[in-house]
């Protein structure tokens, strides 16, 4: 498999001048086979560009894309109705979301592309858009690749996926928050004093299906906003920092971690700064440790980078 990262900032997109090293597009990330079958996770603004590039390739066998959204915050859908292949007529879109928020999922997407808001509705776009729900620990099969959907520490709840094709495997773990101090629900967190015996029960239990989800995956995507101090302040925003990432993958037999998600206040500098600092803590326990940029393709297996 081969993977391209068309997005890897979170919260809100910052292209310009300090940010064009890493890039500022939001959360998109774009999964090829060996037999040409595109699996795209999330949607943010980068999927315009990928939008661009498969248009381009579009031919009469290939046209149905997969979308695996994480959850619907506006850094992971926002770029949907800016998706070139959904004006292309005969062309099929699957998007798999979580199942609480699947029911109103194309409420949801439909939402954005309203007439106050977007010229062009959802439904009066030539593509056939087709909603699908996703359970976490419930396997699903897309072509020749195996899917396992992974409940994540989120508001309002995130699902990360791993994908398993072409002999090898990569996970993308975006968004969560580490398995600690705050458990976030549906529609509240509880904070630390706040914290029943059944919660904490929840976070033990969370943590380690996500720890089985990946073992032995080759590739890891996860989300890690945050640097230590960021996340002291802000545990309630649902984001992760390297150093939990690490702890997660250390011991798991997993060869790569991929830093991704980045906080849109970290310009090219820091981001130099976190990529190399991670690199060698990740070189102290086996890991290879690569910090995402807009435009990298990395082959999936095989220890090849290919610079933006």
């Amino acid at each position: 498999m081969e993977i391209t990262f068309w997005g890897v900032r979170g919260s809100y997109p910052v292209p310009g001048p300090a940010t064009v090293r890493y890039g500022g597009q939001t959360s998109c990330v774009e999964v090829r086979t060996r037999d040409g079958q595109v699996v795209i996770f999330d949607a943010g603004t980068g999927l315009r560009a990928l939008g661009q590039k498969l248009a381009r390739e579009a031919s009469a066998e290939r046209r149905r894309y997969t979308i695996l959204l994480s959850h619907v915050h506006w850094d992971h859908i926002q770029g949907l109705p800016f998706f070139e292949p959904a004006y292309i007529p005969d062309t099929v879109i699957d998007v798999y979301a979580l199942l609480t928020a699947a029911d109103e999922l194309h409420q949801v997407i439909g939402g954005i592309t309203r007439h106050e808001f977007f010229p062009i509705p959802l439904e009066a776009v030539p593509a056939d858009f087709q909603f699908h729900e996703v359970e976490p620990g419930v396997p699903i099969a897309i072509g020749g690749v195996k899917i396992l959907p992974i409940a994540l520490n989120h508001p309002f709840g995130s699902v990360g996926y791993r994908l398993d094709g072409d002999g090898t495997s990569v996970a993308y773990i975006s968004d969560t928050a580490p398995f600690t101090e705050v458990l976030h629900k549906q529609h509240f967190l509880s904070g630390l004093e706040l914290l029943t015996e059944e919660d904490r029960a929840s976070l033990v239990k969370m943590r380690a299906e996500l720890v089985d989800a990946i073992r032995g995956c080759d590739t890891v995507i996860y989300d890690t906003h945050y640097v230590p101090d960021e996340y002291a302040r802000f545990p309630h925003y649902g984001h992760s920092t390297p150093d939990q990432a690490l702890e997660i993958l250390a011991g798991n037999d997993v060869r790569r971690l991929i830093l991704y998600h980045h906080a849109p206040a970290h310009d090219d500098d820091q981001m130099d700064t976190i990529a190399a600092e991670y690199r060698a803590r990740g070189a102290e326990v086996g890991i290879d440790v690569i910090t995402a940029c807009e435009g990298m393709v990395l082959t999936v297996g095989v220890a090849r980078v290919v610079a933006a």
